[in-house]
């Protein structure tokens, strides 16, 4: 066991703990402070990121108001790069009481707080968003701050003045005796060290306990009751800075009544809401709803708005007296010597209080500290700035990391495109900061927290993390299964709209095109972030009205009538008119945008997992497949039939060779390639450039990557590979044709593959470095015209053969296909229009008469046939959500039958039997119709391909692109026939 002495311990590493030990640091004492997980895990990093001006609680709690005015001018001098200095409005709404207004006035005064009367005209230039009917509007020296910088920031001060830091060490115990007075003597606390698994006894003069609402649990374990009331406060980000100012309702302080300004997102916020366990809670429906309703009341466009995520976290609060609301609970800190309450000598609590007192707790905890143990030393933390943070010490503005990007053309940097993180603070944070998680890096860049939600960056540190530390393998694994996790958790109550759509692509990624959930390793680590307990109540279901889209005027313009119009762009899309060309059919395909080709691997997957868990590899898909549709017959694959399935694969592979980009591979074997995160991953048709990269061959590969290209890691794939039995080394080249490039991306990589002397320069570097490998990977890069010839250049050139291994979008064999197919369809006298959106439809009740589309600012019909749907799930955002029970089909209005389960969603973002709500779809009979829960189809000229249908989650199956292939050509097949008859 590890003993450590010294004169004050502090328990808690969040904003009141870090402010503690610094000011303890400056005084002169010994101290060491633990955190059983980063600095700001707590509370701290989840709170709505408000400077308080006092002004919200002038009527109701005067002494606070005080404390954060006072306060706050102070953190504006000692810490103003973790401040931005918005200003706040405190306005009223038509719902708000005005007899509020004069006891607000008056409390602002008294409590010395500055405030000014705005004309409406005034704030709505300002903030041109906000409701037109509001009444009355003050300015107050409201902020935005940034909790996690000023925890990193005060714990660098402190150490700095040789204070000592123990993360992810856990609190135990404390340690206490008897005294001869029959009274008790803390003599330190007990902690482990999660990350080595080892405990720690830390002995000391006096203990400080900062740990906010689990303060209660720390004294208990010393045998003294301290009452805590945690309040639960729920919040919502949106995906965009929708105010500049911090916004406050003008009355007593409730739920949903704050707007604030954060970085590159706008925080909505907050419920309180007493919970029993500071550790176990839920985000309950009700809440969002509430969130949403009442930001209506300040922004009226506010449902319309993306939402990026939501979280939660306990206020510390302290029964004092008898009341039962936590509103009632005043915000100030309270300072408990146990010495003199409960005869506990060596032991302070200070709790309670707001982010914006914190520098002023922990100023009085120490002077506390000082008079116990006979110290005589004047505070000087609101004397002393913080250490400058990357030499800006001022306000921090929005703006800031783009206007120092664009200063040094650093926008190849870029490891999270979102929050602008560049590739050197990712390595500061894993160097420096010795950051031991992806959340850790989270917490110190804001990596991962835009609205993508970590679907690029996650790969890219995790990789990173690896490279500069080489922990083994399995951990790095985990560590990625951790961030997906706690990324995944805040997702959960919010998943409806653009953002369900987010966390299919997001999983579609990791799931489909990475294979993350057959990463070796644990499923979860010691260190990830805790869940958010199941939600006790379900939202109520409220059917939106149609168009979601929303209303848009009749069309001004017609189009010529076509034979077919598929909607939609993906495989299935392409496919289907690429075929009705074929059986001689003029097709038009209209989209918004590529399809997930544009994201996907380039390989064709027939099914790689068997359901329901899909851990069962399969090796054969046709077996499978004959056995497994028999007891399954609501599958695509058996509406649309093996034979169609069979014709559709020799169709494909014929085009792709007669294109000069062959596939090779049958329905009787599924392939074992590589993914870019080292996972072995079964496919069913490969372009011949992965071949070489076969798993099942034991030939020793080298994994070749590039210098400043983030989205490949050689060392990763190679460790991962290695660990599963497949010789794997790895090599980063560095080549003078790329050091004068701002950018090293995917695309930049294969137009430079299409240069003979670009593919020279590569064989030349890696010869010298060849060693024994028999056969060379690199990222599947390998020319965007003609990667047939890069190829056979490199293997001339370097007499081993070379393949290809897929990553992160976009994918370059992906994008290689689509022209393959838009080229097809163009021979045959087919149209593919892009930038289309089809937002609605008309019909007579038994078949649909057109369908219109918005695009640059016209609205259009269009007319044909026949209308094949095409649109792709919730990947696609052909199925579509308003919240998170209903589900709709929006172009057409077709019934959506749900997936059985009671809960859409596990807990955990890789989980073994995928999420249910992404088995909900469209209902199709044998002739690929939609139809009703009776099997009838509901018009008779429309026909639907791809992966919008129920019964199937073809994300997981590994099955997406085998299903559009099946029910495209069928559904060629079955117009054709039709239409000649």
């Amino acid at each position: 066991m590890r003993q450590i002495q010294t004169d004050v311990l502090v328990i808690g590493g969040g904003a009141t703990g870090t402010g503690v030990l610094r000011d303890l640091a400056m005084r002169g004492f010994q101290c060491v402070l633990i955190e059983r997980r980063d600095l700001a895990y707590g509370t701290t990093g989840r709170y709505h990121g408000l400077l308080h001006s006092g002004g919200r609680y002038v009527v109701k709690d005067p002494q606070a108001a005080r404390e954060c005015i006072e306060e706050n001018q102070i953190l504006r001098r000692i810490m103003p790069q973790c401040i931005e200095d918005t200003g706040g409005y405190f306005v009223l709404t038509p719902q708000d009481d005005p007899a509020y207004v004069p006891l607000f006035l008056l409390g602002c005064k008294n409590a010395g707080i500055p405030v000014e009367e705005i004309p409406i005209p005034e704030m709505l230039k300002t903030e041109p968003l906000m409701d037109a009917h509001i009444q009355r509007c003050f300015r107050v020296p409201d902020g935005s701050a940034d909790s996690f910088l000023a925890a990193e920031l005060n714990a660098q001060s402190a150490v700095e003045y040789g204070a000592q830091l123990l993360l992810y060490h856990e609190f135990t115990r404390l340690l206490f005796k008897e005294n001869s007075s029959n009274s008790s003597v803390i003599i330190g606390a007990v902690c482990q060290n999660i990350v080595k698994d080892e405990e720690v006894q830390i002995y000391a003069s006096l203990v400080v306990n900062a740990s906010g609402a689990w303060a209660g649990k720390v004294v208990q374990t010393a045998g003294v009751e301290l009452v805590m009331v945690p309040g639960k406060g729920t919040m919502v980000a949106l995906n965009h800075r929708v105010v500049n100012t911090v916004i406050n309702r003008c009355k007593l302080p409730a739920d949903g009544d704050i707007l604030v300004p954060a970085h590159t997102v706008a925080v909505m916020g907050t419920t309180d809401i007493k919970v029993t366990d500071p550790d176990h809670y839920a985000i309950e429906p009700w809440e969002i709803r509430l969130m949403l309703d009442e930001g209506e009341k300040i922004i009226p466009c506010f449902k319309q708005f993306r939402i990026l995520r939501a979280w939660a976290g306990v206020r510390p609060l302290v029964q004092t007296s008898g009341t039962t609301s936590d509103r009632d609970i005043s915000r100030g800190f309270v300072l408990l010597d146990h010495a003199t309450r409960d005869g506990m000598e060596n032991l302070v609590t200070i709790t309670s209080g707001k982010w914006t007192t914190y520098r002023k707790m922990a100023q009085e905890t120490v002077n506390l500290v000082c008079q116990k143990l006979k110290v005589d030393q004047p505070c000087r933390t609101h004397l002393e700035p913080l250490p400058p943070n990357n030499g800006h010490p001022a306000y921090h503005q929005s703006g800031h990391r783009l206007e120092q990007i664009e200063h040094e053309y650093s926008y190849g940097q870029l490891m999270c495109e979102c929050e602008l993180v560049k590739v050197d603070e990712v390595q500061h944070s894993i160097i420096q900061s010795n950051a031991a998680t992806l959340d850790d890096i989270r917490r110190d860049t804001r990596l991962g927290m835009g609205p993508c939600q970590a679907a690029f960056c996650s790969l890219r540190a995790m990789g990173m993390l690896h490279t500069l530390r080489k922990p083994p393998v399995e951990m790095t694994n985990v560590s990625l299964r951790d961030f997906l996790n706690e990324r995944w958790k805040g997702n959960l109550p919010i998943l409806f709209g653009q953002q369900l759509r987010q966390a299919r692509f997001n999983e579609y990624v990791y799931i489909n095109v990475l294979n993350a959930d057959h990463l070796p390793g644990e499923s979860a680590s010691k260190l990830a972030a805790e869940t958010y307990s199941e939600s006790f109540t379900q939202p109520t279901v409220v059917e939106p009205s149609l168009p979601l889209e929303g209303n848009y005027p009749p069309s001004t313009h017609h189009l010529q009538p076509q034979d077919v119009l598929v909607i939609g762009a993906g495989l299935a899309g392409l496919t289907t008119a690429w075929q009705l060309g074929e059986h001689g059919k003029h097709a038009k395909v209209i989209t918004r945008g590529w399809g997930a080709h544009y994201w996907g691997t380039g390989c064709i997957d027939i099914i790689g997992y068997a359901p329901p868990d899909y851990q069962l590899r399969i090796d054969s898909p046709s077996k499978f497949l004959e056995e497994y549709l028999t007891s399954n017959p609501d599958h695509p694959y058996a509406l649309a039939g093996l034979a169609a399935l069979e014709n559709a694969a020799d169709a494909f592979l014929a085009l792709c060779r007669e294109a000069g980009y062959p596939y090779s591979g049958s329905l009787d074997k599924n392939i074992l390639l590589a993914t870019s995160l080292g996972t072995l991953r079964p496919t069913c048709l490969v372009p011949e450039t992965m071949m070489a990269g076969d798993c099942s061959e034991n030939t020793p590969m080298l994994i070749v990557g590039f210098d400043r290209f983030f989205d490949f890691y050689p060392s990763l794939i190679a460790d991962n590979l290695s660990f599963q039995g497949i010789l794997a080394q790895e090599l980063v080249l560095e080549l003078p044709s790329l050091r004068k490039r701002k950018f090293v991306t995917a695309m930049v990589l294969a137009r430079l593959f299409d240069d003979p002397a670009f593919c020279q320069e590569v064989s030349d570097a890696i010869k010298p470095r060849l060693g024994s490998a028999g056969r060379v990977g690199f990222p599947a890069v390998l020319g965007l015209k003609d990667a047939h010839t890069a190829i056979q250049h490199l293997q001339a050139s370097l007499g081993v053969p070379v393949f290809e291994i897929p990553g992160m979008p976009p994918s370059i064999p992906g994008i290689r296909l689509q022209n393959i197919l838009v080229s097809s369809i163009e021979q045959r006298h087919g149209v593919v229009s892009n930038g289309m959106l089809a937002t609605d439809s008309t019909n007579d009740g038994t078949s649909i008469l057109s369908v219109h589309t918005e695009a640059a600012a016209r609205h259009v019909d269009h007319l044909a046939k026949s209308y094949v749907l095409a649109t792709g799930g919730f990947l696609g955002g052909g199925i579509t959500s308003t919240n998170n029970v209903y589900a709709q089909e929006p172009i057409f209005n077709l019934p959506i039958t749900p997936s059985p389960a009671e809960h859409p969603y596990q807990n955990q973002f890789i989980s073994p039997p995928g999420h249910p709500r992404f088995r909900t779809g469209i209902r199709i009979d044998h002739t690929l119709q939609p139809t009703d829960q009776a099997d009838h189809p509901l018009y008779s000229n429309l026909y639907a391909a791809g992966s919008l249908f129920h019964g199937c989650d073809s994300v997981r199956e590994r099955s997406l692109e085998g299903i559009a292939l099946a029910t495209a050509f069928r559904v060629a097949e079955v117009i054709s026939k039709e239409r000649e008859s």
